[in-house]
Protein backbone atom coordinates (compact mmCIF):
# COMPACT_ATOMS: atom_id res chain seq x y z
CA UNK A 1 0.00 0.00 0.00
CA UNK A 2 1.34 3.42 -1.13
CA UNK A 3 2.01 5.99 1.42
CA UNK A 4 -0.47 8.87 1.39
CA UNK A 5 1.28 12.26 2.01
CA UNK A 6 0.28 15.34 3.95
CA UNK A 7 -1.82 17.60 2.45
CA UNK A 8 -3.82 15.47 -0.29
CA UNK A 9 -6.75 15.55 -0.06
CA UNK A 10 -8.37 12.64 0.99
CA UNK A 11 -11.86 10.78 -0.12
CA UNK A 12 -14.47 11.07 2.33
CA UNK A 13 -13.39 8.24 4.98
CA UNK A 14 -15.55 5.56 6.72
CA UNK A 15 -16.99 7.97 9.41
CA UNK A 16 -18.65 10.18 6.81
CA UNK A 17 -16.39 12.87 7.91
CA UNK A 18 -15.99 15.84 5.78
CA UNK A 19 -12.50 15.54 3.36
CA UNK A 20 -10.13 18.31 4.47
CA UNK A 21 -6.97 19.56 3.38
CA UNK A 22 -3.83 18.71 6.23
CA UNK A 23 -1.86 21.15 4.56
CA UNK A 24 -4.25 24.06 5.25
CA UNK A 25 -4.34 22.97 8.92
CA UNK A 26 -0.62 22.95 9.23
CA UNK A 27 -0.06 25.96 7.55
CA UNK A 28 -2.87 27.87 9.68
CA UNK A 29 -1.73 26.53 12.47
CA UNK A 30 2.17 27.82 11.81
CA UNK A 31 1.22 31.45 11.39
CA UNK A 32 -0.38 31.47 14.42
CA UNK A 33 2.19 29.71 16.06
CA UNK A 34 4.63 32.78 14.21
CA UNK A 35 2.87 36.00 15.22
CA UNK A 36 2.17 34.69 19.07
CA UNK A 37 5.79 33.74 19.33
CA UNK A 38 6.64 37.51 18.16
CA UNK A 39 3.88 39.09 20.34
CA UNK A 40 6.10 37.79 23.59
CA UNK A 41 8.32 40.32 22.75
CA UNK A 42 6.20 43.55 22.61
CA UNK A 43 6.18 43.32 26.73
CA UNK A 44 9.52 44.63 26.37
CA UNK A 45 9.74 48.15 26.26
CA UNK A 46 12.11 51.10 27.05
CA UNK A 47 9.58 53.86 28.85
CA UNK A 48 9.42 57.14 27.63
CA UNK A 49 10.46 59.03 30.99
CA UNK A 50 14.53 59.45 31.56
CA UNK A 51 15.67 56.11 33.85
CA UNK A 52 18.62 54.72 34.47
CA UNK A 53 19.86 52.04 32.55
CA UNK A 54 20.36 50.12 36.06
CA UNK A 55 16.55 50.93 36.96
CA UNK A 56 15.70 50.10 33.65
CA UNK A 57 17.19 46.15 33.74
CA UNK A 58 15.48 45.67 37.35
CA UNK A 59 12.24 46.76 36.04
CA UNK A 60 11.87 44.68 32.63
CA UNK A 61 13.80 41.69 34.01
CA UNK A 62 10.83 39.54 35.17
CA UNK A 63 9.72 40.70 31.01
CA UNK A 64 12.94 39.40 29.67
CA UNK A 65 13.02 35.62 31.93
CA UNK A 66 9.28 35.41 30.75
CA UNK A 67 10.18 36.48 27.19
CA UNK A 68 13.17 33.42 27.10
CA UNK A 69 10.87 31.06 29.25
CA UNK A 70 7.47 31.19 27.22
CA UNK A 71 9.60 31.64 23.63
CA UNK A 72 11.20 28.00 24.58
CA UNK A 73 7.81 26.52 25.79
CA UNK A 74 5.86 27.81 22.52
CA UNK A 75 9.22 26.97 20.34
CA UNK A 76 8.90 23.17 21.95
CA UNK A 77 4.63 23.24 21.29
CA UNK A 78 5.19 24.29 17.83
CA UNK A 79 7.89 21.42 17.55
CA UNK A 80 5.42 19.00 18.57
CA UNK A 81 2.78 20.25 17.05
CA UNK A 82 4.72 19.42 13.95
CA UNK A 83 5.37 16.04 14.76
CA UNK A 84 1.96 15.30 15.79
CA UNK A 85 0.98 16.35 12.23
CA UNK A 86 3.09 14.29 10.84
CA UNK A 87 1.36 11.36 12.52
CA UNK A 88 -2.13 12.33 11.00
CA UNK A 89 -3.07 11.42 7.60
CA UNK A 90 -6.34 12.96 7.35
CA UNK A 91 -8.31 15.72 8.80
CA UNK A 92 -11.79 16.30 9.51
CA UNK A 93 -14.11 19.23 11.05
CA UNK A 94 -13.78 17.82 14.45
CA UNK A 95 -9.98 17.41 14.07
CA UNK A 96 -9.75 21.48 13.15
CA UNK A 97 -12.39 22.31 15.65
CA UNK A 98 -10.19 20.72 18.47
CA UNK A 99 -6.87 22.51 16.33
CA UNK A 100 -8.50 25.80 16.54
CA UNK A 101 -9.65 25.54 20.67
CA UNK A 102 -5.82 24.33 20.93
CA UNK A 103 -4.65 27.68 18.77
CA UNK A 104 -7.41 29.51 20.92
CA UNK A 105 -5.35 28.32 24.22
CA UNK A 106 -1.90 29.13 22.60
CA UNK A 107 -3.20 33.00 21.60
CA UNK A 108 -3.88 33.62 24.99
CA UNK A 109 -0.08 32.93 26.34
CA UNK A 110 1.47 36.37 25.77
CA UNK A 111 -1.50 37.66 28.23
CA UNK A 112 -0.51 35.71 30.62
CA UNK A 113 3.35 35.89 30.21
CA UNK A 114 2.68 39.78 30.57
CA UNK A 115 0.62 38.71 33.53
CA UNK A 116 3.20 36.42 35.69
CA UNK A 117 6.06 38.62 34.36
CA UNK A 118 3.83 41.81 36.04
CA UNK A 119 3.16 40.32 39.30
CA UNK A 120 6.46 37.93 39.69
CA UNK A 121 7.49 40.13 42.53
CA UNK A 122 4.42 40.68 44.28
CA UNK A 123 2.15 38.67 46.61
CA UNK A 124 -0.02 37.82 43.52
CA UNK A 125 2.58 36.01 41.92
CA UNK A 126 1.74 32.76 42.76
CA UNK A 127 -2.12 33.41 41.29
CA UNK A 128 -0.77 35.33 38.47
CA UNK A 129 1.72 31.25 37.83
CA UNK A 130 -1.81 29.77 38.57
CA UNK A 131 -2.97 31.67 35.15
CA UNK A 132 0.07 30.80 33.52
CA UNK A 133 -0.34 27.24 34.13
CA UNK A 134 -4.31 26.93 34.14
CA UNK A 135 -3.76 27.67 30.22
CA UNK A 136 -0.52 24.88 29.22
CA UNK A 137 -2.44 22.68 31.28
CA UNK A 138 -5.56 23.26 28.90
CA UNK A 139 -3.40 23.62 25.71
CA UNK A 140 -1.58 20.43 26.78
CA UNK A 141 -4.92 18.56 27.67
CA UNK A 142 -6.02 19.33 23.87
CA UNK A 143 -3.14 17.80 22.20
CA UNK A 144 -4.01 14.40 23.99
CA UNK A 145 -7.20 15.07 22.73
CA UNK A 146 -6.28 15.83 18.88
CA UNK A 147 -4.26 12.36 19.01
CA UNK A 148 -6.58 10.35 20.65
CA UNK A 149 -9.32 11.50 18.53
CA UNK A 150 -7.07 11.22 15.41
CA UNK A 151 -6.46 7.53 16.68
CA UNK A 152 -10.32 6.58 17.23
CA UNK A 153 -11.22 7.87 14.26
CA UNK A 154 -8.50 6.13 12.31
CA UNK A 155 -6.96 9.46 11.00
CA UNK A 156 -2.87 8.43 11.68
CA UNK A 157 -0.51 7.52 9.01
CA UNK A 158 -0.14 3.87 11.12
CA UNK A 159 -2.25 0.72 9.95
CA UNK A 160 -2.08 -2.50 10.71
CA UNK A 161 -1.71 -5.47 13.66
CA UNK A 162 -2.35 -3.62 17.22
CA UNK A 163 1.85 -4.01 18.18
CA UNK A 164 2.04 -1.12 16.19
CA UNK A 165 -0.11 1.25 17.87
CA UNK A 166 1.25 0.50 20.73
CA UNK A 167 4.13 3.10 20.57
CA UNK A 168 1.22 5.96 19.99
CA UNK A 169 -0.35 4.74 23.23
CA UNK A 170 3.06 5.19 24.78
CA UNK A 171 2.80 8.68 23.18
CA UNK A 172 -0.51 9.60 24.59
CA UNK A 173 0.62 8.54 27.75
CA UNK A 174 3.14 11.51 27.69
CA UNK A 175 0.87 13.59 26.54
CA UNK A 176 -1.20 12.86 29.53
CA UNK A 177 1.06 13.09 31.72
CA UNK A 178 2.63 16.92 30.73
CA UNK A 179 -0.73 18.50 31.36
CA UNK A 180 -0.82 16.85 34.83
CA UNK A 181 2.36 17.77 35.80
CA UNK A 182 1.73 21.40 35.49
CA UNK A 183 -0.95 21.30 37.66
CA UNK A 184 1.91 20.24 39.97
CA UNK A 185 4.04 23.55 39.04
CA UNK A 186 0.66 25.30 39.73
CA UNK A 187 0.97 24.11 43.37
CA UNK A 188 4.55 24.59 43.53
CA UNK A 189 4.07 27.85 42.86
CA UNK A 190 2.19 28.73 45.98
CA UNK A 191 5.31 27.98 47.89
CA UNK A 192 8.23 29.29 45.41
CA UNK A 193 7.10 30.63 42.42
CA UNK A 194 10.12 30.67 40.46
CA UNK A 195 10.02 26.63 41.44
CA UNK A 196 7.06 26.58 40.16
CA UNK A 197 8.20 28.54 36.62
CA UNK A 198 11.21 25.93 36.76
CA UNK A 199 9.25 23.46 36.92
CA UNK A 200 7.32 24.51 33.88
CA UNK A 201 10.51 24.68 31.80
CA UNK A 202 11.50 20.95 33.18
CA UNK A 203 8.20 19.59 31.95
CA UNK A 204 8.18 21.11 28.46
CA UNK A 205 12.12 20.34 28.36
CA UNK A 206 10.42 16.40 28.33
CA UNK A 207 8.98 16.99 24.74
CA UNK A 208 12.34 18.03 23.23
CA UNK A 209 13.28 14.65 22.21
CA UNK A 210 11.86 12.99 19.49
CA UNK A 211 9.26 10.57 20.49
CA UNK A 212 9.53 7.23 18.00
CA UNK A 213 6.92 6.21 16.52
CA UNK A 214 6.53 2.77 13.89
CA UNK A 215 4.37 3.00 10.86
CA UNK A 216 3.38 0.44 8.67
Amino acid sequence: MGTKWLGTMEPEGRDGGEPLRTSRLIGFSDGVFAVVITLLVLNIQVPGEPISLHSLIARQAPNCIMFVITFAMIGVKWLNHHRLFELIRRVDTTLNILNLLLLLGICAVPFTTALIAKYLNTPDAAFASTIYGIVWTINGFLYTAILVYALRRGLTETRGPAETYRPLHRLVLLYVIGPLSYLVAIGVSFFNVYAGIALYVVIVSLYIPPQRVSKQ
